[in-house]
């Protein structure tokens, strides 16, 4: 269960605030990425299935893009057999899977994965921030676009300021129904 966060602007200061408050999600390292332009993005990790100092995030893709992903793609195995002649995994991590069908394939690559997931991958060249969460959301993705920014975080208390208002639609939803089935979270504005 690791967490991602990020900015549309350069801020680490903020982006390490939220990787503090979720610290929780991932106790074997966290890092930042910055290019000193328009973008930081933060990672907590909890290594699953390849040792921490092999499976660090941000992660670099082969053609130099950064991810921060949190999930695990069940059909990687597979995956790995069909494009064996294009992709030759350094690591057993799926975030390396991940990166090199982003790069490879764009966004289409997630018609290929089988997985459970959320992720920001972050294009260096053309400054293009694309997220992506699988459709069930079983790994949460919330964001917001406070103070103009984009910002998102795999919890909701990492995006809050503590003067957010209560999103009536979701309580109501919640007190009938007893799930939230909108696209709104509890916060507005989140």
């Amino acid at each position: 269960m690791c967490g991602i966060f990020g900015i549309t602007r350069v801020d680490k200061e903020h982006v390490s605030r939220m990787i503090e408050r979720c610290n929780h999600r991932g106790p074997d390292g966290n890092a930042l990425y910055t290019n000193d332009i328009d973008i930081t993005l933060g990672h907590n990790l909890l290594s699953i299935t390849d040792n921490a100092k092999y499976s660090t995030q941000p992660w670099k893709t082969p053609l130099g893009n950064i991810l921060v992903y949190n999930g695990e793609i069940f059909n990687y195995d597979e995956l790995c057999l069909a494009y064996d002649k294009k992709f030759s995994p350094k690591t057993k991590c799926d975030t390396e899977l991940l990166a090199w069908g982003l790069d490879y394939f764009g966004l289409d690559f997630l018609e290929k994965i089988d997985s459970q997931h959320a992720f920001a991958y972050w294009d260096v060249r053309n400054h293009t921030l694309a997220l992506s969460r699988d459709h069930v959301g079983i790994k949460p993705l919330y964001f917001s676009t406070r103070n103009k920014d984009l910002e998102f975080a795999s919890e909701l208390k990492a995006l809050k300021y503590g003067d957010e208002d209560i999103d009536e639609l979701s309580k109501a939803c919640l007190a009938y129904t007893g799930l939230n089935v909108t696209r709104n979270s509890f916060y507005k504005g989140i």
